[in-house]
């Protein structure tokens, strides 16, 4: 189930792997244990496919993650330390969101069923930011398991757990290696029951040093705590001690194989004939889609209004990109309107320029936040983690920043026909809104993802957004003054063309970069 060879990864000039040779069987429950700094967390994310190797192999099913993509997602469960849910949503609507995204055939069913086992079943419909640390992390074991995953990944699963809660999980986790699927846990609790007659591997330094069953969960700490002081030593026999230590894991590699060949026996052949028949079937499907093919599919189409519907239902709960964006645009029409005096033949002159600025400087304000929300939970990572074509999680979020930009300007057309005295309800005038608005919200979506991961997300979203925003609002400005002044959309000249053209390039730009930016 998991093959890795060499394995490294950089962090600058440090180096978080060094060199790992890891192999898992179907159906086995390995614990990796090791120091914080040892190369835990970097293992499982790139093995979820959340973060790439500078160099060494990785195959997951005999699958290469980097080109099958999305067929290897479907197969991996992954609990991070962040939940990946989305504070401002229902336990039920993390779910069945995750659900839609997986494609789950009886996602109701299997919904109902995990929280049953998670023990929410009574706070289902509480938001998950009212949720102690110990219920949000119950909540994510039941993400990361939703989609049934023949893979499941966790780090620190036990965190923030009671005794009641953490016997829960390992029954639950019991039950699915029951069900043969493979399990890799990370864990610091060495005194436990979790290392007992599991496969034990020891990281340390981005080096595996230990690699074996443990029977006595008594002993092992004492082991760990002699094998990390081994391999953090330094000193002048480092070569030495390094060659026995490779030794050891040779030895132990081959006890772990005897063990296994005796404890798994025929379960295995029959969790990896499963294994074989999944990928056979993975390796003959369809091609590769082409980007119209893309957008016409169902399921990419269904996943992208999962993303919009998600969006909406988290505001809708909240108000707060709406409420903000909203006070924001209104004090700046109240602004411009003492502030100029507009008047008759002065209103119908400026009013265009001062309701894209309007329009601009909201739309900043809910792009930025919209993102942030994404970012703080991790629910972003969540969306990676999902066989989700990175398309339409670009589509996804465009349009559900669009749907939020629109929603201000239906109150903000008439609020400033009200103050300006102009007519703005024309059909000219409102395609070349929703044209400008389409093509802020796709750049601007475009961006915040770059801009979301910084310190200072606040300022550097509107320096890379209002440059580029320049030629779109100065061909709104100038379309909205001709169709005011009584021209027609075909009278309007080149600004017209112009909102066009740049919805092309920009929603084409973005469709070729919003995936490297977006894991990157």
């Amino acid at each position: 189930m998991i093959d890795v060879q060499g394995l490294t990864k950089s962090f600058g000039p440090r180096q978080a792997l060094a060199g790992v040779d890891l192999r898992v069987a179907p159906g086995e429950c390995v614990v990796l244990c090791g120091p914080n700094g040892a190369g835990k967390t970097t293992l499982l994310r790139i093995l979820a496919t959340l973060a790439r190797p500078t160099s060494g192999t990785v195959r997951i099913a005999g699958l290469d993650p980097a080109q099958a993509g999305a067929d290897v997602r479907q197969h991996i469960g992954f609990l991070s330390h962040r939940t990946l849910l989305y504070d401002d949503l229902t336990a039920e609507q993390n779910l069945a969101f995750y659900a839609r995204m997986y494609a789950i055939p009886d996602a109701p069913a299997r919904i109902d069923g995990l929280l049953e086992q998670v023990g929410l079943t009574a706070r289902r419909h509480d938001l998950v930011r009212t949720y102690s640390r110990g219920m949000q992390q119950r909540l994510a074991v039941a993400r990361a398991v939703l989609h049934r995953p023949p893979l499941v990944l966790l780090d620190e699963p036990y965190t923030g757990l009671d005794p009641l809660a953490a016997d829960a999980l390992t029954a639950l986790l019991t039950d699915l290696t029951g069900e043969g699927c493979t399990l890799l846990l990370t864990s610091h609790n060495l005194q436990t029951d979790v290392t007992l007659n599991r496969r034990v591997v020891v990281l340390n330094r981005g080096r595996i040093v230990y690699d074996a069953p443990h029977a006595d969960a008594a002993t092992f700490p004492a082991l760990y705590r002699e094998l990390v002081q081994e391999a953090g030593s330094k000193t002048q026999d480092a070569g030495r001690k390094t060659q026995e230590a490779g030794s050891k894991t040779q030895d132990a590699r081959r006890e772990t194989q005897e063990a296994r060949g005796k404890r798994q026996g025929s379960a295995n052949e029959r969790v990896g004939e499963s294994a074989d028949h999944q990928l056979r079937s993975t390796q003959h499907a369809a091609p590769l889609q082409n980007p119209k093919s893309k957008i016409q599919n169902p399921k990419f189409l269904r996943q992208v209004w999962a993303i919009v519907a998600k969006d909406i239902a988290a505001e809708l709960h909240t108000r707060e990109i709406f409420s903000a964006m909203f006070v924001f645009a209104v004090l700046a029409l109240l602004i411009f309107s003492f502030a100029l005096d507009l008047r008759g033949a002065l209103a119908q002159a400026a009013a265009p320029g001062v309701l894209w600025a309007t329009i601009a400087f909201a739309g900043t304000l809910g792009l930025s936040r919209s993102m942030v929300r994404e970012q703080q939970t991790g629910g972003i990572e969540g969306l990676l983690l999902a066989p989700v074509d990175r398309a339409a999680i670009f589509f996804g979020k465009a349009l559900g920043n669009l749907t939020l930009m629109l929603a201000v300007e239906v109150v903000l057309i008439p609020l400033a026909m009200v103050m300006f005295n102009v007519g703005l309800l024309r059909g000219g005038v409102l395609l070349t809104a929703l044209l400008g608005t389409l093509a802020y919200a796709a750049v601007g979506t475009l961006l915040a993802a770059i801009a979301v991961n910084t310190r200072a997300r606040e300022v550097l979203l509107p320096v890379l957004l209002l440059p580029l925003l320049t030629p779109l609002l100065i061909a709104a400005v100038k379309a909205t003054a001709a169709l005011l002044e009584g021209a027609t959309w075909a009278e309007i000249g080149g600004w017209g063309q112009i909102l066009v053209v740049y919805n092309l390039i920009i929603i084409a730009v973005a469709l070729l970069t919003f995936g490297y930016v977006i894991e990157e």
